[in-house]
Order: C-alpha cells, then structure tokens, then sequence
C-alpha cells in the first residue's frame, strides 16, 4: 500500500505528460508559420503564448517533448543493453577478462560526458543516431557496475554451484541465471537514466548541436528562446523548461518507487536461481560389494589459499566409497568434510593446491580440466548441497526447475517416465509439492527437494553435505531413510554429518570415517565404531552425546589456516587424565586406543 501512494503521483504525472506529448500534436495537426501572430502571450487561444515565428507553443512544447522522450528512451535503451552485455561478460568470466573489462569501463567513465557528447555529435551535425550514440556512449558504464555487482553476487551463490554441477556453461550460466538476476536491476536502470538522456539531450540541442528546428525538443526550444527572453517574451523559455522539470519529476518519481521493492526484495531473499545447463550425457557405472570402489581417494591434501596464506582443508585423507553403501564423515564443524566432498565433484575454489589420487569409476580426476567434470557431474556424480533452500531460486517453482535439470541432464529424452512428479515421488513429496515455491517448503521437505536434484541423472555416487541440519529428529530419520534407499538401488553415498546421534539411532550408515583437522583419524565399519572407537576424538564426539553422559568436548577445534602439522586432537585434551576420563564416560572401556 506504500508503494502504491508513492508509486501513483509520479505515474500519474507521467501519464498526463506523455498523453499530452501524443494527442496534442495529433489533434492540432500541420502547424505553419505565421509571423503576425509572434510573440504572444499566454492566454485562452494560445495557454502558453507564441513563438517568434507564431507557433502556437502550447503544440509546440507537445511535439518537443515527443521528441524528447524518444530520443531518451532510445538512449537509455542502448545504454543499457551495452551495460548488461559488458557486465554479463565480467561477471562470467571472471579473472583476466573481468579486470580488463572494468578498467576499460572505468576509462570510459573518467570522461566528462557533455564533453565527449559533444566531441560526437560535432562530426555529425543534426543527426539523431549521433545524438542518441553521445549520450549512449556516456551511461552504459553506470549500468555495466551495477550490473557486473549484482551478477557477482548470484554467482558466488550455492544454486550457481548446483548449475555448474549439473554441467552447465558459462554462456549458460550467464543466460539462465545472472541475466535473469539482474534483470530487476536494469530495468530500474532503464527508467532512471530517461531524465539524465533527456538533460543530455537538452544540453545538447540549448548549445546549438541538437536537432534543426523543423524537428524541435525541449532543448531546441529553450536555445531559441534565448533571444527571445531579452525582448520580454518570458514564456517562451518559462514553459518549455517547466515542462522539461516536470518530465523530470515524473520520471525519477516512477524510477525511484521502481526501485524499492528491488532492494527489499535483494535484502530478503538474496541473489537468484537454480540449477540447469545442458550437458553431454555419461554412462553410469555398475559395480557390486566385490567390484572395485566408485570413489577411491588416496593422500588426498588440500591447500586452499586465503590472502597470502594456506588453509590446510586436507591432509594426507584415504577414503573409498563403494556401491550399495553410505559411508558417513563426521567431525566437528570446520574439519574439513565439505571441502573434502567438494574436491569429489571437482568444486574446488580457483588457487587450491591439491596432490594426491582422487579416482571416480577407475578415471584420475585430480587436477583433471572442468570439461571432464562437466561430463560427470549429475550424472556421475550428485551433490546435494548444505543448504537446500539456496540450490533453488525462489522466483520460480521447484518443479519447473527439477524440470530443467531432468532436460540439462538429458534423462528426460533418454527415459520418458523420469518426469518431474515420478522424481518427487523417489524422495517422498507429492506431485502438486512441484508447483511450491522454495520458500513454501518446510525443512525436511526443502532436503528432500535438494536430494530430488542430485538425483536428477541417477548418479552413481551421491555425496549429501550435512542433510539433516535443521531438521528435528523425526525428519532426520525420513531423510537418512531416503539415503538408504539410494544406497540399496545401488549408488555409492558419501553422508557428511556432524549428527552423530541420528547415526547411532537410525542405523544407516556402513562404514564411518572420522575427521579432524583436515585429517581422516579413524575409519572403519560404523556399528564397531560406534561401539568401540579406536581413536580419543571419536570417543570425545561419542561421549557429548545425549545417550552417552553428553560430556562436552574439551577445547576448541584448531584454526586450519597455516595449521601445524604436529597437531592432534592430544593438544585439545591437555593432561592424560582429563583424555582418560573423556574415553571412560563416554564410551565403552574397550573404546579406549
């Protein structure tokens, strides 16, 4: 209701205006010089008197606001296409492109506008297009910046990350997701650059470069009353800038109501999108419990840059995941799991130091080029991601955008029931859950919208980054339930949790790896784990547990930034027998290492 009352008096207003602009010139027809009605006043025959030539200026005014309304929004409409073009091409490509496309934006931008306006149209004298280009030329950086920013935010997001992981491109990227995101943005950038290209146009033409006066706008008027002011005829230059004001008014009126719900709606819900981006289909690997491992990772270390310094996210990490079974990584937040998951879809952030094996169904994929993973991702390999509200825009309805994953991945070509409501149906949602906004689905039912995607192209290993967090303990259990399943059809699961508790009570994981600091410090199958840990870390994680004494663990997990390598979980505990007493009431006393 506030925007509208701030929204109707400038519309209102613009309304009359351009109404006034297309009808008065209509309805008045051919006007003709006639000299021996010159320089008249105002009044009821003529409301805003005459020209020196006998205009009647009330027609007069009309026909160069027609004319100056054209020309700005032409203007504005080609600056702003070459503002959302060059930063559509920053924001995608990023590094070496990004910085010389700003800096040539910025050169631009460094010039006086009036005066390379004017340098333009000297070559051209009288032409429209030339007109039009010196105030184009001089805007569309404003619009590049704005637009460049708000492409960088959405392509920083977990649903630009769930594009690329079902292989999309960059050119796809930029097309389903930053445009559409930036859209709101230039639009509004489109109205408010209307008053700066009709001040433009103005200053123009009052400096005598603009339009002959055979095809008058507002400036072109206000440059002919300049003499006639000095004779007394006041109105001549009166009315055609009050026009000019108002039109101003008006527009950056409109512009302004525009624009605040833009921003609430930025500061609400954030940046925009889902996942999507076709890509070349691969085959699914089979395997059995005597095949070899879908995922075998061997010394993997990480080094992961942070302003001139190393987070060490791995160290040294052994894990394999094999078909028909979950296996579980747990530790505390900050150890290194989601990172240690993103290495397994190739989502490493640019600058990572990385050595060690990473094989997925028998390929060498560390360090392999982003092609490769593009032809993995989705169909090979599936994530779904820590947060599941931000894998999907909140401006379109999760079935349309399971739709677009199951066409980018090609399973609906290649099998016709792997439509949208039999997906839904895998992890548990009805079919009328499709036509939801993502803000209308609760928690477990946003996880299990999440998994839906990653399941999209039936992959064959599926690594789910903390599935459970946020959700009560029943809908834990639904969702680890729903892990299972994928388990038994035959895919490989990689479970990164730090709900021990659900897996002691639910029962679904195989086998259990531990992680600390970056490093995997007890590995093995879950139920031995869970009854008898090896390691004081995996026995101090078992003992906060509600069902074991809920005795918090000592310290604070290390800072993994230039981590020492000599560090142990022996540096949390202290004195032997605060470690001692963490093992015997948290666990069973054969659990001590």
């Amino acid at each position: 209701m506030r925007d509208a009352r701030r929204f109707l008096p400038p519309a209102i207003l613009l309304a009359l205006l351009v109404a006034y602009a297309v009808l008065v010139p209509l309805l008045a027809g051919p006007t003709s010089v006639d000299f021996g009605a010159a320089l008249r006043p105002p009044s009821l025959a003529h409301p805003f008197g005459t020209d020196h030539s006998g205009h009647d200026l009330f027609v007069r005014v009309a026909q160069g606001l027609r004319v100056s309304l054209v020309v700005a929004l032409g203007c504005a409409a080609v600056a702003v296409a070459v503002g959302v073009t060059v930063g559509a091409v920053a924001a995608a490509r990023g590094g070496l492109v990004d910085a010389a496309v700003m800096r040539a934006t910025d050169g631009v931008n460094a010039l006086p506008h009036l005066l390379l306006g004017i340098v333009v149209v000297a070559f051209f004298p009288g032409s429209l297009v030339a007109i039009m280009a010196s105030i184009a030329v001089t805007h569309w950086p404003q619009v590049a910046r704005v637009v460049r920013a708000e492409m960088l935010a959405v392509r920083s997001s977990a649903y630009v990350d769930a594009a690329y992981l079902a292989g999309a491109t960059r050119r796809q990227v930029a097309r389903e997701h930053l445009v559409p995101a930036a859209s709101p943005q230039a639009l509004v950038a489109l109205v408010m650059l209307v008053p700066h290209a009709v001040w433009h146009e103005a200053t123009l033409s009052f400096l005598g470069l603009g339009l002959p006066p055979d095809r008058a706008s507002l400036g072109t008027l206000l440059e002919i009353a300049r003499g006639d002011v000095l004779t007394g005829a006041w109105w001549t230059l009166a009315f055609p800038a009050g026009v000019l004001v108002l039109t101003t008014l008006a527009v950056s009126g409109v512009a302004r109501a525009a624009r605040q719900p833009v921003e609430r709606r930025e500061r609400a819900s954030g940046p925009l999108s889902g996942p999507g981006g076709r890509r070349t289909p691969a085959h699914r690997p089979t395997a059995t419990a005597d095949d070899a491992p879908v995922v075998r990772v061997r010394g993997l270390t990480l080094r992961l840059p942070a302003g001139g310094r190393w987070v060490h996210a791995a160290t040294d990490v052994d894990l394999t995941l094999r078909a028909g079974e979950i296996t579980a990584l747990v530790g505390e937040a900050g150890c290194g799991k989601s990172v240690l998951a993103s290495a397994l879809c190739g989502l490493l952030p640019p600058g990572t130091r990385a050595t060690g094996s990473v094989r997925v169904a028998g390929d060498e994929l560390l360090g392999a080029p982003e092609r490769r993973w593009r032809d993995l991702r989705g169909r090979v390999v599936g994530l779904s991601m820590q947060s599941a509200a931000a894998s999907f825009t909140p401006v379109r309805t999760v079935g349309a955008q399971l739709a677009e994953t199951l066409a980018a991945l090609g399973a609906a070509s290649e099998d016709p029931e792997s439509t949208v409501p039999d997906l839904l149906a895998r992890v548990g949602l009805r079919p009328d859950d499709g036509d939801r906004y993502p803000h209308e689905l609760s928690g477990g039912m946003a996880q299990r919208a999440a998994l839906a995607a990653a399941l999209a192209g039936d992959p064959a290993v599926l690594l789910a980054d903390e599935p459970t967090a946020g959700l009560d303990p029943e809908l834990a259990a639904q969702v680890l339930g729903l892990l299972r399943e994928v388990a038994d059809a035959g895919a490989a699961v990689l479970l990164v949790t730090h709900d021990l508790q659900a897996l002691e009570t639910s029962g679904v994981a195989d086998r259990l790896a531990v992680m600390y600091a970056g490093r995997v410090v007890e590995e093995g199958g879950a139920d031995g784990v869970l009854r008898a840990p090896r390691h004081d870390y995996t026995a101090a994680l078992l003992g906060a547990l509600p069902s074991r004494g809920l005795v918090p663990v000592p310290g604070t997990p290390p800072e993994l930034t230039d981590l020492d390598p000599a560090t142990s979980f022996a540096d949390r505990l202290g004195a032997a027998g605060q470690a001692a007493h963490v093992v015997e009431e948290g666990v069973p006393d054969g659990a001590r290492r």
